[in-house]
């Protein structure tokens, strides 16, 4: 009888340590990076005919950076821009004309109005119970 109560105790415990929430999926952003880091946005092209930006500015094409690499996780992971710093620049302007697409690509338009300076962007990465940031992952150079 001893046997058969200390049977059923040891059932009744593993099966309440079994019936734990489970957090489903996963996300890593432990090896998350850019390559390269670093986006220059001119201000002022070069759009005469055979220089750098005539074919940029002739088509209206945005400055674009290359997208983020080693960030894991269960689909679908959502990207938003989570800060913005800046020591010589205006990141509320920034703010208004920045975009980041689902896999990490920063979009500005070609014509803004974001004074020169030096910008660092955080990045928060999200899916379903999971929530990670990523700090100071890229610079935006205006000139």
């Amino acid at each position: 009888m001893k046997n058969v109560i200390l049977l059923l105790f040891t059932v009744l415990v593993l099966s309440m340590i079994g019936c734990q929430d489970v957090t489903v999926g996963y996300l890593l952003t432990e090896d998350a990076s850019y390559n390269p880091d670093t986006l220059v946005v001119k201000t002022v092209l070069d759009d005469e005919l055979g220089e750098e930006d005539y074919y940029r500015s002739k088509w209206g094409a945005p400055w674009v950076s290359t997208p983020i690499e080693g960030v894991e996780g269960t689909i679908a992971i959502y990207v938003s821009i989570k800060n913005i710093t800046s020591t010589s620049g205006d990141p509320e302007k920034l703010w208004k004309v920045l975009s980041v697409r689902g896999d990490g690509t920063f979009e500005i338009p070609l014509y803004h109005d974001v004074p020169a300076g030096r910008y660092v962007i955080s990045l928060n990465f999200r899916n379903e119970g999971y929530s990670k940031d990523v700090n100071d992952c890229f610079t935006i150079i205006v000139k």
